[in-house]
Order: structure tokens, then C-alpha cells, then sequence
């Protein structure tokens, strides 16, 4: 493991083995990059205070009654955590209820995760210290707890998610006990923070990103289904399971095409590609069709997004993407509707066509590009081209404009839309005068 200088002139102040544990030993073991460490010994927050004071290290406490504290030393800031025997009272709880110190190496590897979490690095004398088997179980590649699995998932529910992650995005197997107990206590994640299981999830779906294994987001979410997780964070979607769509169009059921369009969409757009078709089930009518779908699973989505507490931000932009993705699917709209729709949406729309070709190539059905993005990549075109105001500063008049012409000033922002839309439905920018003549006309 390749350690800074700066981080051996740590270890040596300390009185104690000053140890990197965790992620950090484990990336390194399996030669991939790493991005912080996290420290651990025997000593209390309170004497790492003490013991820094003076020297080019800097201690910032986070919580002493966890032994917790941040070190920096130049741009580097590294995480110190005391040996401790942790005890939860209540599932959920982001933290113990009860700490102990002054414990050993082996009681403190106890109360992480994983095995492969527990593995610690001797600064000083540059070697690995393995209390738990987890050397073993990296070279297996298996993931499984520290302790029974009871144990481990019934303090912390959120150990389900990371289960799931660490054996995603590092291409592990789950040990059978461990699995079958994350199932048996899946319900339970109902009872973590939103926050939690959001930041959890969002790591789940970009799984691919982290050490590059092929379709990990996918496999993830087929995890979550399997182990009961999913149930417990966006049980709509499994609403999708087996509702059967028009073979004409699509190889999938609702739920299998929802999956595939993750598969193909970038990692930005990946939550609104899972949610977009989510409104399909409870949309069918009485002949089979889910025509009102889009905007049955705009609402769904919204109180999806709420439950999860995203930022608002982030919901409005993934509802109106849902409520929008089935635009012009069958290129039938005159250019004239298209360029006011680009208009209206131009601020999504990069994503819009990202969304619809994912969905389109998800079919099982299609390849090449979506003709509808096609259409709107043209369209969009020939209004740059043509340079067509796609903002109010863009136009010729403005406010002041519209109050030498008598605008009443609530009817100002109404007006200014209009001209833009006026411009976007001719194709081509309005000259002032032109401007000045419709405001006068309406």
C-alpha cells in the first residue's frame, strides 16, 4: 500500500499502531484507485486533540462522543476514528446508542460491515492486520458480514444497500447466510432516514462508474428485487413486473423495459430512466391502452422523489422529463408545433433526446437512432440556424419596450413568452418592428 510521507510522520506521533482501515486497504489490495483514507487506533478522540496540538496536522473534532475526527495536513484531510464496541438500541439509527473505548483491533472490526471492510494497514510496520478473515474473502471475492448476519443488519438496516453495492461494483458474491438475512430483515429499511437509502441508491445506479464492471447498476437493481430492498424504496416499480406490452413495439414486459432503458441511458439520467414507463400499469384502460402514461407517472414520480426527499430541483426536472418523453413519438406534429415545443422545453431538451433514444433502443426491437430525436435534432437546428430567440434577451423589444406601449405590468411577462413563441412557431427571429406590431395587435 503506497502511503504518503505526510502519513508516516503521522503514525510516528502517535504513541500507538496508527492503522488505514477500510475502503482504502481493500481498493488498494485489489489495485484500484484510491480517493481517501480513513485512520483508526486505540486512542480517544480527546488524545489525538491533545497529542496534535502544535504540530503541522490539524484536528477538526466531528464527534468526540464517536471518536470521530477530521486531520489535515496541506490539501489532505483524512478521517481518524478510535477503536470502539459499538450498541444499537433501535434498527434505523444512524449511530450508536452506546459507545465503548479503549477496546482492541479485534472488537472494533467487529462492529463494521464487512469482512472486507474490517482489513486495517500497520503504517510503521507496513503490513496488513486481518481479525476477521476478510483477506480470505477478497481473494474469494465474497462478500459477508463481520458477525452473524442478525447482528450486523439489525443494527443498521442501510448494510442491506452497501451489501448490495459492494457486491456490484466489485463483481462479489454475497455469502448465502448473509443474503438470506439481509432478506429476512429488508423490511426494516423502511425505518432508515429517506436521505439514507436516496444516497445509498443513487451510488447503487452509477455502480458501473466506480470500478468499471460491466451493467453493475443493472445487476444492483435486479439485487434489490431479489433481496426484498426494493420493496421498501420504490415498490411501485415492481408493479411493472410482468405487465405485458404490445409485441409490436416492445420485447419486454414494463418493468424488464423500464431495467433496459437503465442499461442504455447515461449515468445522469439514470433515475428518471427508471422511473419514466412507472405510470404504465395503473395507466391501462379498459382496452389495454396506456395512452395517459406519461403523466400518471409524472405524479407517481413526484411522490416517489418526495418519499425519497430529493431536491426539488431534481424532482420538477425528472417529472416534466416523464411527463414529456412520449413527445412526437410518431413524428406526426407540423415543425411549427415542434419548434414551439423546443421552445417551451429547450432547457431539457439535450436530456429529452438522451431519454428518448435510451427508451427507444430498450424496446428489444429497435437500433439505430429514435426517428423522434432525429426530427427534434433537425428541428432544433434549423432554429439556431435560423436564429430563432430561445430567451427573453434574445428579442428585439423588452420591458421598457412594452411600457412605452401602454403594457399593463402584469400582462408584460405574458407578452414577452408570446413573442418568443410567436418566433419560434414562424421559424425565424421576429424583427422589432414586427414585435412592436403584435404587441399593438394583441
Amino acid at each position: 500500500m503506497v502511503i504518503s510521507k505526510e502519513l508516516k510522520k503521522l503514525s510516528k506521533l502517535f504513541p500507538v499502531k496508527l492503522y488505514v482501515v477500510g475502503g482504502a486497504v481493500r481498493d488498494s489490495l485489489l489495485n484500484y484507485e484510491l480517493s481517501d483514507y480513513d485512520l483508526s487506533s486505540s486512542l480517544m478522540g480527546e488524545e489525538v486533540i491533545e497529542l496534535l496540538k502544535g504540530s503541522e496536522f490539524n484536528v477538526t473534532p466531528h464527534s468526540l462522543k464517536l471518536g470521530t475526527l477530521g486531520i489535515k495536513v496541506g490539501n489532505t484531510t483524512m478521517e481518524y476514528t478510535a477503536f470502539r464496541k459499538d450498541s444499537y438500541k433501535k434498527t434505523g439509527e444512524h449511530s450508536p446508542t452506546d459507545v465503548q473505548f479503549k477496546v482492541d483491533i479485534y472488537e472494533d472490526a467487529k462492529r463494521r460491515d464487512f469482512t472486507i471492510n474490517a482489513l486495517y494497514y500497520d503504517i510503521l510496520e507496513e503490513k496488513i492486520v486481518d481479525p476477521l478473515g476478510g483477506l480470505e474473502d477478497l481473494k474469494k471475492g465474497v462478500i459477508r458480514t463481520t458477525r452473524a448476519p442478525y447482528e450486523v443488519f439489525q443494527e443498521d438496516a442501510l448494510r442491506i444497500l452497501r451489501m448490495v453495492r459492494f457486491s456490484v461494483s466489485l463483481g462479489f458474491e454475497i455469502e448465502e447466510s448473509t443474503f438470506l438475512e439481509a432478506r429476512n430483515k429488508a423490511h426494516t429499511i423502511s425505518e432508515l432516514a429517506p436521505e439514507r437509502i436516496r444516497e445509498e441508491f443513487d451510488k447503487i445506479l452509477v455502480a458501473d462508474t466506480l470500478h468499471g464492471i460491466k451493467d453493475a447498476h443493472i445487476k444492483g437493481i435486479v439485487m434489490l428485487v431479489k433481496c426484498g430492498a426494493m420493496k421498501e424504496i420504490i415498490p411501485e416499480l415492481l408493479e411493472g413486473i410482468g405487465v405485458a406490452q404490445p409485441k409490436k413495439y416492445h420485447a419486454y414486459d414494463v418493468f424488464n423495459h423500464m431495467l433496459n432503458t437503465v442499461k442504455v441511458a447515461p449515468p445522469s439520467l439514470r433515475l428518471v430512466a427508471l422511473l419514466h414507463d412507472v405510470g404504465k400499469p395503473r395507466s391501462i384502460d379498459e382496452e389495454g391502452h396506456m395512452t395517459e402514461h406519461p403523466y400518471v407517472g409524472a405524479t407517481m414520480a413526484r411522490d416517489i422523489l418526495m418519499r425519497l426527499r430529493c431536491p426539488i430541483k431534481e424532482i420538477d426536472k425528472i417529472c416534466k422529463l416523464i411527463a414529456i418523453h412520449m413527445y412526437d413519438v410518431k413524428c406526426i406534429l407540423e415543425d411549427s408545433a415542434v419548434r414551439v415545443f423546443i421552445l417551451r422545453n429547450y432547457e431539457l431538451l439535450e436530456d429529452l433526446l438522451k431519454l428518448k433514444q435510451a427508451d427507444f433502443l430498450a424496446h428489444g426491437k429497435e437500433s439505430g437512432e429514435n426517428p423522434s430525436v432525429t426530427k427534434l435534432r433537425r428541428v432544433w437546428g434549423e432554429m439556431l440556424v435560423s436564429e430563432v430567440p430561445l430567451t427573453l434577451k434574445d428579442l428585439p423589444v423588452d420591458g421598457k419596450t412594452l411600457v412605452a406601449l401602454n403594457v399593463k405590468p402584469n400582462e408584460r411577462s405574458k407578452m414577452l413568452n408570446s413573442l418568443l413563441e410567436q418566433g419560434a412557431y414562424l421559424g425565424r427571429k421576429l424583427t422589432k418592428e414586427e414585435c412592436i406590431s403584435y404587441i399593438l395587435a394583441n
